[in-house]
């Protein structure tokens, strides 16, 4: 039965061929089944300028590249899905340190240095779109070009920095005069040089490319003060000094070499009188200057990179570079294109500088990652699967990559893209504070925070209080140097309803660090996912292993974590209840007086402060609401503040601030603890004395004490004397980066951000985060952000319908879907 249905099918195709004008080939193409369609649509406002990896600016043309591109390394998912992994990606394996095999002059690299020279491994199946082997001399080649023809920011990376490759700088700038500070090009000053030296206070710019002076530098002048606004605030600061030094002097002076100064009588009168006032010691007369030194042209055989073979490839960076340092720096494609078509893409314009159209087009840019380009049009970028790109034959890559197109559809702002968002025809969107309002609730939505948590900052000092009133009889401040009080502020904050009021593009927060924060980079963990950073969190929200169980208030510790304040505002009623009666009892609160509060504001009117105000105004009182302090509570405002919040709350002049904070790592969770515990840094300094504070900390099974300054400089790395609680021994001990001990390191900064949010005078509220919507059609690979791998991106997508599939559901739909 079978043999005469296909023989008969072919029959019928016979038939249709004998009547028709169809092919064979066209025929047969009917039969075989299809692949099935997946196309992600996305979109741009801005149109790429060009994918040349060694000129594009573009966030577009950066974007578009990420799909037509690999790099050497990648971060990928560990194998838990709840952190990340430095993995090969055009790379055969891991980077070998060889810094040993480099020793020598040529290099600068002396015996027993390390992590100079790091042997990359390349896969022997890279190819180009068009099947040429890609090997280690392309990337070679590609860098020399990157660095022969650019002076911009994608060479920077290269030639400047962690990662400078050793000459890469002298290479780029070879056979070129530049600018230097004076200092950087002479260490001591004589008559001869005078010639050399050129007299500036400006600002490096578009029209001035020469470098900072070093007079400049150390006053820390902006960016916005140019050379007048500079003289300027020398002359009001010291001009009874020097009064010969005048503006019109100091304008007149710029620019100028110190021997034509020194030729102009009343120049040189100004000069004298400012290097009078500026000079303590010698060879100061060259803070004034910058010098111009002549590059010498070096060979590119002396840049720290080497070709061993077609698929090793060595580079020598100008300092030792490892850990999470070396992994970013690797995450790249060293500048990599196609040399031949680069090559003839190269042209000078009219005025003889030099041009290159790579990445203009399709025929003048070749794909080397999982998509190429089939459209390359300012209205729209198509790319479809590249079949030469490695990961299709590789069983790593099985069952990730079923985008079979992405399409780039320009719209002409955000808003017209969120229409279009709307009706089914793109699938992604990200949201801005004008346009988010009606989907920050949705299912669809994604929020990414930003690194930096923001706090309500609390300053109680008992002193100051007490004296503030000894003047201000029926008033009462000192009930907040009472715990029970901060921490129901902090169980009573309604977060969410203070972001809905203020910021809707961010997220409430409950601790110092968020979720986008890792401990240990090199390993890809995330902090916050480990056990003791749950441990800490849920101490410091008072939650004890009596709470956490099967049959008990919290089945686990996650669970736990999400609920922090379910049920707040009643947690928050009973510590208030609690401080009331504690503060009666010390003799610091009557039971009557008004309690006032002062919330400090800078001299601004902006939405976030206004709002944030009256909200936590309306907040707080309404949460005193059935206590012992009920109608006892007041505020008022303080809007006289500038930029600097700290020194009015330490002075107490106000008692709470909201919205401060310092900017995050979200690889350097150490660097960041200081900020509470450092008296430089505090906002709450007179409140917490971290010198005095003691904290204890378990090490090898033993309880050692110590200050909390004492274990913030132990977790940088500095040696401290630390206490063994049972035997009375001192210890020195250190817990920085040098001592490779990442696990007890990560449990050190849990017991100090439990010690700092158990004080509550740093209570957290908010995390700025940005806001995105993904369509119906897909699915990311996770719906939680990990650092360096995001949501899985297009390597992970999942979609829930064909193109066809997905066509017919908008078009029953009205061509609308309901995404609020």
């Amino acid at each position: 039965m079978k043999a005469r249905k296909y023989a008969s099918v072919i029959l019928a195709l016979v038939v249709m061929m004998t009547l028709s004008s169809c092919s064979f080939n066209d025929l047969l193409a009917a039969l075989i089944p299809k692949e099935k369609e997946y196309t992600y649509n996305t979109y741009y406002v801005d149109s790429p300028n060009t994918l040349n990896p060694h000129i594009y600016q573009n966030q577009t043309s950066e974007e578009i590249s990420k799909y037509t591109t690999s790099t050497l390394y990648a971060y990928d998912y560990n194998e838990g899905g709840d952190g990340f992994a430095f993995v090969p990606e055009m790379a055969a394996s891991l980077p070998a340190d060889v810094t040993a095999s480099y020793v020598g002059e040529k290099w600068n690299i002396a015996e027993g240095d390390s992590a100079r020279a790091w042997l990359i491994e390349l896969r022997d199946d890279l190819e180009w779109e068009d099947g040429r082997a890609i090997t280690a001399y392309d990337f070679k080649e590609s860098l020399r070009r990157l660095l022969s023809t650019n002076d911009n920011e994608n060479v920077i990376a290269f030639s400047e920095g962690d990662a400078e490759l050793v000459n890469a700088y002298d290479y780029l700038y070879g056979g070129r005069d530049l600018y230097f500070t004076a200092t950087e090009v002479y260490s001591v000053y004589s008559e001869e040089i005078d010639e050399k030296l050129i007299f500036t206070l400006a600002e490096p710019n578009e029209a001035n490319d020469y470098c900072e002076c070093a007079m400049r530098s150390s006053m820390g002048f902006p960016s916005s003060y140019d050379a007048v606004r500079c003289a300027n605030y020398l002359i009001s600061c010291y001009g009874h000094i020097m009064s010969a030094f005048t503006k019109e002097t100091a304008a007149a002076m710029e620019g100028k070499t110190l021997a034509e100064i020194k030729n102009d009588p009343n120049l040189a009168t100004a000069w004298n009188q400012l290097l009078t006032f500026w000079q303590t010691k010698p060879n100061e007369e060259l803070d004034f200057f910058i010098a111009k030194n002549e590059m010498p042209a070096i060979s590119f055989d002396n840049v720290g990179i080497q070709v061993i073979s077609n698929t090793h490839l060595v580079l020598i960076f100008k300092n030792p570079l490892e850990g999470i340092a070396l992994n970013s720096a690797l995450i790249t494609t060293l500048g990599l294109v196609h040399t031949s078509t680069y090559d003839a893409c190269e042209s000078q314009d009219e005025n003889g500088n030099y041009t290159n159209i790579y990445g203009t087009s399709i025929d003048t840019y070749m794909s080397f990652g999982p998509y190429k380009l089939i459209t390359y049009e300012d209205g729209e970028v198509v790319l479809e699967k590249n079949t030469r790109w490695f990961g299709y034959s590789d069983k790593a890559y099985n069952g990730q990559y079923q985008t079979t197109k992405v399409v780039f559809t320009k719209y002409e702002s955000k808003d017209a893209a969120l229409e279009a968002f709307l009706r089914g025809e793109i699938d992604y969107i990200d949201l801005n504070h004008l346009n988010a309002g009606d989907y920050l609730d949705s299912e669809r939505a994604y929020y990414t925070n930003d690194t930096s948590t923001f706090f309500i900052a609390m300053n109680p000092s008992l002193s100051a209080f007490e004296n503030w009133e000894s003047g201000h009889p029926g008033y009462n401040k000192s009930i907040l140097t009472v715990a029970e009080f901060r921490m129901a502020l902090s169980y009573a904050l309604d977060r969410q309803g203070f972001i809905n009021a203020v910021d809707q593009l961010s997220t409430p927060a409950y601790s110092i660090f968020n979720d986008v924060i890792s401990s240990d980079p090199e390993n890809g963990i995330m902090y916050r996912s480990t056990e003791v950073a749950k441990d800490a969190l849920l101490e410091a929200w008072g939650i004890t292993d009596a709470d956490i169980g099967e049959g008990k208030k919290y089945p686990n510790k996650d669970y736990a974590i999400s609920n922090l304040t379910t049920n707040g505002m009643d947690k928050a009623k009973e510590l208030f209840n609690q401080a009331y009666d504690k503060a009666v009892a010390d003799g610091i609160y009557n039971g009557t007086d008004t309690i006032l509060i002062t919330i400090g504001l800078p001299n601004s009117v902006a939405k976030y402060c206004v709002n944030g105000y009256e909200f936590l105004v309306n907040n707080f009182t309404e949460a005193t609401r059935g206590t012992k302090l009920e109608g006892k509570l007041e505020f008022d405002s303080d809007t006289t503040l500038s930029s600097s919040f700290a020194g009015p709350l330490d002075s107490n002049a106000v008692n709470m601030l909201f919205g401060v904070g310092w900017t995050g790592s979200a690889t350097n969770p150490y660097g960041l603890i200081g900020a509470f515990t450092y008296k430089s840094y505090q906002y709450d300094p007179s409140a917490w004395d971290t010198s005095k504070a003691m904290m204890q900390f378990d090490i090898n099974g033993e309880t050692y004490e110590a200050s909390v300054l004492n274990w913030t400089y132990a977790i940088e790395g500095r040696a401290v004397k630390i206490q063994n609680t049972k035997t009375g021994e001192y210890v020195d001990y250190s817990c920085g980066s040098e001592d490779k001990n990442t696990e007890e390191r990560t449990r050190l900064l849990a017991a100090l951000e439990c010690i700092v949010l158990k004080n509550y005078n740093m209570i957290p509220l908010n995390s700025y985060a940005s806001l995105s919507m993904l369509g119906r059609q897909v699915e990311y690979g996770s719906e939680r952000y990990i650092y360096g791998v995001g949501y899985g991106g297009v390597r992970y997508m999942k979609y829930n319908y064909t193109d066809a599939e997905w066509e017919n559901l908008i078009r029953g739909n009205g061509s609308a879907l309901n995404y609020n």
